[in-house]
């Protein structure tokens, strides 16, 4: 009976440090949100509630933490009890008490190291595998903790208060109170509110919600998509490449693309034509240019084009070469999505679909999009908004060709990718078994 005891502390405080290390990969949204899928099994929710009030994600880090503690003492203790309670031990011991360091006496020391050893390696298993499969942790974690949950939830609520009591700095230096952008995500993820929505909706609150979060670096034209010209290219080239990529403006470089030295307008070049010789240079048109470093928020930046009334901007890294480029126009579109005019006419398509019913899908497309298009639902986070972003969320790293995800209801395959970028992404739903 004694053993079987220890076996259930020693199983119970793994459990506990199992959850805690499942809610922190999950995060305080995904975790909630997992909550009320399944409400009946994380049923300490409710009783967290009265004694922590607004600081109930704490309290359940403070609890669990407790807990954990407080099992692994008790698996120790009723170890150490077993042990005495054996004629052999209770030799052993006599002899440490007199210094005899027999056999016996060290096999005493080594099955204490063992007992503690047993403790640290349930720990690390459990938290393994909660590091693998978050959800599939959480939800198998979640009775044995809810249960221990319960039961020490009214003192951790006791000792947090004398803590706050003792200490009020503390609680002033770090305030629990989340910003007006974690509320915005809070009410779209997890109230009623989010199934009124459609996902274009959706789509735009997020964007709206993320906005300030988003650098240079996420928004603008790769180097390698860039189009642009020489400073010693003449009229009639210009023209003719405007009139072929339909953009109103292109930047002008000297010598090589990590030296742009200013832009040039479509309707600048227009206008010599009429007065100028189509075979000069189109050096007297360039107009000056803004340069942004890759990690300047984007809000800051478009009140950066709205005060020098410019369009552009090009980004550069630290050595000042070029990263790419950026205009009001791909700023306005992170938040009310691609924005097409009269010269878009072949609009991108971002994903085809296969005979056998799934999809080939480009990383790039958004998961309201894939949600929308494909009616397939991928677990939305405020850390990713691209098909893309969460793979590579998942999988930690950007994944080679053949990397494969397995979800409840699709699996996903990396299709093609380099060391900068996932590419194409195959999507395969799990058909229904009714």
């Amino acid at each position: 009976m004694n053993v079987l005891l220890a076996f259930i502390f020693l199983i119970s405080g793994a459990m506990t440090a199992g959850m805690t290390t499942s809610l922190l990969q999950l995060g305080r949204l995904r975790s909630k949100e997992e909550f009320k899928k399944i409400p009946s099994l994380f049923f300490f929710q409710h009783f967290l509630k009265p004694f922590f009030r607004n600081r109930k994600w704490e309290g359940l880090f403070f609890t669990l933490s407790f807990s954990k503690h407080v099992l692994h003492l008790c698996y120790s203790v009723t170890t150490l009890f077993i042990l005495l309670t054996q004629s052999p031990f209770i030799h052993a011991f006599k002899t440490l008490e007199s210094h005899q360091y027999t056999f016996d006496s060290l096999w005493v020391l080594a099955i204490g190291v063992i007992i503690i050893t047993l403790s640290l390696v349930a720990d690390m298993l459990m938290k393994f595998l909660a590091t693998a499969a978050p959800i599939f942790s959480l939800r198998l974690f979640a009775p044995v903790s809810s249960v221990f949950l319960l039961i020490f939830s009214p003192l951790t609520a006791l000792l947090m208060k004398m803590l706050q009591s003792f200490f009020p700095e503390s609680q002033k230096a770090t305030p629990s109170a989340p910003s007006i952008r974690e509320k915005i995500l809070e009410v779209l993820y997890e109230s009623d509110l989010s199934t009124h929505l459609d996902p274009q909706e959706r789509k735009l609150i997020l964007s709206v919600a993320n906005f300030k979060e988003r650098n240079v670096r996420e928004v603008m034209v790769p180097r390698i998509d860039i189009v642009c010209l020489s400073e010693e290219t003449t009229l009639q080239e210009a023209s003719q490449l405007f009139l072929k990529e339909r953009y109103s403006r292109l930047p002008v470089y000297q010598d090589n693309i990590d030296h742009i030295i200013g832009v040039l307008l479509y309707k600048d070049v227009l206008s010599a034509f009429s007065t100028s010789d189509r075979q000069e240079s189109i050096r007297t048109l360039i107009k000056p240019v803004l340069y942004t470093p890759e990690t300047k928020k984007i809000s800051q930046l478009l009140q950066e084009f709205r005060s020098k009334q410019i369009h552009m901007a090009i980004v550069v890294d630290e050595y000042g070469g070029t990263e790419g480029i950026i205009t009001t126009e791909d700023i306005l579109e992170e938040l009310v999505g691609e924005i097409a005019d009269e010269d878009d006419v072949d609009q991108e398509v971002l994903y085809s679909i296969l005979p056998s019913g799934g999809w080939i899908v480009d990383a790039r497309m958004g998961i309201l999009d894939i949600e929308k298009e494909l009616a397939i639902q991928i677990p939305p986070s405020p850390e990713y908004d691209t098909l893309g972003g969460y793979i590579y969320h998942r999988a930690g790293a950007i994944p080679a060709k053949g990397w494969r995800l397995h979800h409840d209801d699709f699996d996903l395959e990396i299709l093609s990718s380099d060391e900068r970028s996932i590419e194409k992404v195959r999507i395969m739903p799990h058909l229904s078994q009714d």
